[in-house]
């Protein structure tokens, strides 16, 4: 009986221990769960928060108000933060010369965070990100926008340092105003954001920074914590490289220049237009230059493009006529005849130069003429013009051309006669020519620039022998050319960045 008594207390004593430590892991558990809820919950109001805080900022920093606030909301254990030097962002153009290197833009970001255990959230370069265990994800996406070859980049930085805990309200003001980066002219002697590039021109004019962006390529880089996020999104919204470097904590987009798309400033005498990107077959559409006179005349001038390209070879060369002098304008000045020639050569085949030339061109009509600007004589010529016919010849080289035709020809084993147009559908080809057929300028740019690859040099040239390096006003001349691009290429043409500082005070 005393046996079965203990028995019983034994019994009632355990189960009581099982209900009380049963309880307390309920509760362990049940207020750790709760915990993490309301910690995510704060989290999404945090982000919430600084989506409202992009969308304010983009109106004070883009010019369309002084000031706005917005209330960030109370948090229960996380910190609200300006920092003015959190994370930067860099622009370069590299190779812009073919060896030169710009700085376009180096600056500091900055931003205003959100931090709560091991989450951070942040508003930074006009977008919205989240940091947890080393990973990044975008809220709302920064301000960054690549479209076509355009890529346009306001640059929003946040200009104070601040911090506030608990219930803080943002107040957002605009510490200066909007400043043009590129593109942007100043004065030769200028320095810092939107200078001059640190080189001149070949004519010595000082090389501003303009649109569209010639040679080379176009990189961005930022440095964040955020970094990762940033590489998704340039991964995402553009057709560019992207590299990620996670010891440095930063991220590269860079993007080739597309320079020969649309009008272009004449280049000096052996630089060159940098095609990139031109799609296969006839993808040329306009191609046009206006050559007008500088210094002294274009008396006997000749002048040409060409192309030097792995085994190909192509130039297309106007001979202004010997005796024109400065007497040609006005334009009422009789007519006269000038040649106009086409080469080209690819050393891969037996074949030798082909040459289609005609020697009678008019020089005050057709689109290939000698103009008139007042007094001075331009050089017209649309490489794309269906009425401006050529013959195929069986000649002799021995013109000043900018290439050694001559010796092309000598080393072929055979005549160009019967040659073949191979670009089946385009312009009426596949087309077989002998000498003495015919055709018309727009057939034969668009047939010859699509023998080369995607990308290739595009070089002015004009003699004879030395001359012509001072008798073109190269600031004063210029041309178009268009072409279909390939397609999903990394390219950009026009570079569109400005400079918009805030201030953002935590109360």
């Amino acid at each position: 009986m005393t046996h079965r008594a203990q028995s019983s207390n034994i019994g009632l004593v355990l189960l009581l221990a099982l209900t009380i430590t049963s309880a307390g892991v309920v509760v362990a558990v049940g207020g750790t769960a709760l915990g993490d809820v309301q910690e995510e919950a704060s989290n999404d109001r945090a982000a919430h928060a600084m989506t409202l805080l992009d969308a304010r900022t983009a109106v004070v920093g883009l010019g369309e108000g002084s000031v706005q606030t917005v209330r960030l909301g109370r948090s229960s254990d996380g910190r609200y933060t300006a920092e003015a030097e959190s994370g930067w962002l860099r622009i370069r153009h590299t190779n812009y010369t073919g060896t030169s290197t710009e700085e376009v833009y180096n600056a500091s970001l900055g931003s205003v965070s959100y931090r709560s255990g091991d989450t951070t959230i942040a508003y930074q370069g006009g977008g919205v990100w989240r940091h947890r265990n080393g990973g990044t994800t975008m809220v709302s996406p920064p301000e960054f926008h690549y479209r076509g070859t355009t890529l346009t980049l306001p640059v929003l930085r946040i200009r104070s340092d601040d911090a506030a805990s608990g219930g803080a309200t943002a107040t957002i003001r605009r510490t200066e105003e909007t400043t043009r980066i590129f593109p942007n002219e100043t004065a030769a002697v200028g320095t810092g954001d939107g200078a001059p590039y640190d080189v001149d021109n070949p004519d010595g004019s000082t090389r501003q920074y303009r649109n569209p962006v010639r040679n080379g390529t176009v990189s961005v880089t930022v440095h964040s914590q955020f970094y990762q996020g940033w590489a998704d999104y340039f991964r995402t919204r553009t057709t560019g490289s992207v590299t990620v470097d996670d010891g440095n904590r930063t991220a590269t987009v860079v993007l080739e220049t597309t320079r020969g798309i649309g009008q272009f400033d004449l280049p000096a005498k052996g630089e060159s237009l940098s095609v990139r990107g031109i799609a296969k077959q006839h993808a040329v559409t306009d191609f046009q230059v206006n050559v007008k006179k500088g210094s002294g005349t274009f008396n006997n001038l000749d002048f040409s493009f060409y192309i030097q390209d792995g085994s190909k070879s192509w130039e297309t060369l106007v001979e202004v006529p010997n005796g024109i002098g400065n007497s040609y304008c006005p334009s009422e000045s009789p007519a006269v005849q000038f040649p106009v020639r086409i080469y080209y050569y690819d050393s891969s085949t037996p074949e030798g130069v082909h040459l289609w030339e005609n020697e009678t061109v008019s020089s005050n009509s057709g689109p290939v003429q000698l103009g008139c600007d007042g007094n001075d004589m331009i050089i017209e010529v649309d490489f794309t013009a269906t009425s401006q016919t050529f013959t195929y010849k069986d000649g002799e080289f021995n013109e000043d051309t900018a290439l050694d035709w001559e010796a092309y020809n000598d080393s072929a084993t055979q005549a160009p006669s019967p040659t073949s147009f191979n670009h089946t559908g385009d312009d009426g080809e596949n087309t077989t020519y002998q000498f003495g057929d015919t055709q018309n300028f727009r057939i034969l740019t668009r047939h010859y620039f699509a023998t080369f690859d995607s990308d290739f040099e595009l070089t002015v040239s004009h003699g004879p022998g030395n001359r012509g390096t001072t008798q073109i006003d190269t600031s004063a001349s210029g041309g178009e050319l268009r072409y279909d691009a390939v397609a999903g290429g990394s390219y950009i043409t026009y570079l569109h960045v400005t400079e918009n500082n805030v201030s953002v005070a935590l109360d």
